[in-house]
C-alpha cells in the first residue's frame, strides 16, 4: 500500500502521543522486514479495520454476521429438537397401540 493509492478516497487528522507514534513506526518496520512494505498509515488503516471488523453493533462486521449467524443456528437447533421431540413422542404413541 502507498499513499498514492486511489483506493483511499478520504483523509483524517489524528493526534498520537509519542509512544503511540514510536508504536506504529515499530510495527511499519517490522512488518517491512517480513516482507510486506508497510508505513504508519497502512498500520493505522489495518488497525482501524481489524477494530470495526470485531464490532458486534456495527452491521456488516465479521463479528456482527457471526452474531447472527449463530443466532439462526441456535434457532434451527430448537427447531430441530422440537421435531424430535415430537417424532420420538408419536413414535412411542405408535408402538402403545401396537401398530
Amino acid at each position: 500500500m502507498t499513499t498514492k493509492d486511489k483506493t483511499f478516497d478520504r483523509r483524517l487528522t489524528v493526534g498520537f502521543t509519542g509512544q503511540q507514534d514510536q508504536w506504529l513506526a515499530d510495527v511499519a518496520r517490522t512488518r517491512s522486514r517480513s516482507g510486506q512494505a508497510m508505513r504508519k498509515a497502512d498500520v493505522v488503516r489495518a488497525a482501524v479495520d481489524f477494530y470495526c471488523q470485531h464490532q458486534p453493533d456495527l452491521p456488516g462486521s465479521r463479528k456482527a454476521i457471526a452474531q447472527s449467524i449463530e443466532g439462526k443456528i441456535a434457532a434451527l437447533e430448537a427447531k430441530i429438537d422440537y421435531a424430535v421431540t415430537s417424532l420420538n413422542e408419536l413414535l412411542d404413541r405408535i408402538e402403545d397401540t401396537g401398530h
